[in-house]
């Protein structure tokens, strides 16, 4: 079996092993190290190579969100989850421009952290409802069955040029439909217009 390989980012030592002896349980999942701090972050992205990492925001020095730019750019390949206490709008905002892969609470309950895990490794994503609450949004009655399907795609993770081939349409149209999707959401972009497709459970 190929497991997914995870890096725990935190500066309580406690939460670290903790978390690191629920994800051990998992026969799928491995965690390959856990570190205290945004620079072992990154130093660990580029070396290791994860599949995941679980990324706490609040951190003396670099922190998460700082940490997670940089991986974004040397190492775009790892998914990143944003492990924190934070359910704040303004550190949920902030967070979620850099469009992770994932953000839940911790005190969420474990098979909700194991399941966003399994998601984004799979190329989803995955907010904690909680975190979802503070999505301004409009109806989903008033999109097209096509806006539906686009934005089915767009919380799946899914590029434009991916839902262009899926949907065989050009990559022109799929932007015609996302900037029809957002006006008449009232969203402001692709992250919360995926957060209110999970939100309604649309995907």
């Amino acid at each position: 079996m190929v497991k997914t390989k995870i890096i725990i980012v935190d500066d309580h030592a406690m939460i670290r092993e903790g978390l690191k002896k629920l994800l051990d349980m998992e026969d799928d999942l491995e965690v390959i190290a856990t570190v205290g701090s945004g620079q072992e972050a990154i130093d660990g992205a580029i070396k290791l190579q994860p599949d995941v990492i679980l990324m706490d925001i609040s951190m003396p020095g670099i922190s998460g969100i700082d940490a997670a730019k940089t991986i974004k750019k040397e190492a775009p390949h790892c998914r990143i989850i944003f492990l924190t206490i934070h359910d704040d709008k303004a550190y949920v905002n902030e967070a979620l421009k850099l469009h992770p892969n994932g953000y839940v609470l911790k005190d969420a309950d474990s098979n909700v952290l194991t399941d966003a895990i399994r998601t984004v490794y799979r190329g989803g994503q995955y907010t904690y409802s909680k975190v979802c609450e503070d999505v301004e949004s409009g109806q989903l009655g008033e999109l097209s069955s096509r806006e539906l399907e686009v934005l089915d795609l767009l919380s799946k993770g899914f590029t434009n040029k991916e839902i262009s081939q899926r949907l065989l349409i050009s990559e022109k149209t799929v932007k015609n439909h996302l900037y029809s999707i957002f006006k008449k959401l009232g969203v402001q972009g692709r992250t919360q217009a995926a957060l209110y497709a999970i939100k309604n459970n649309l995907n």
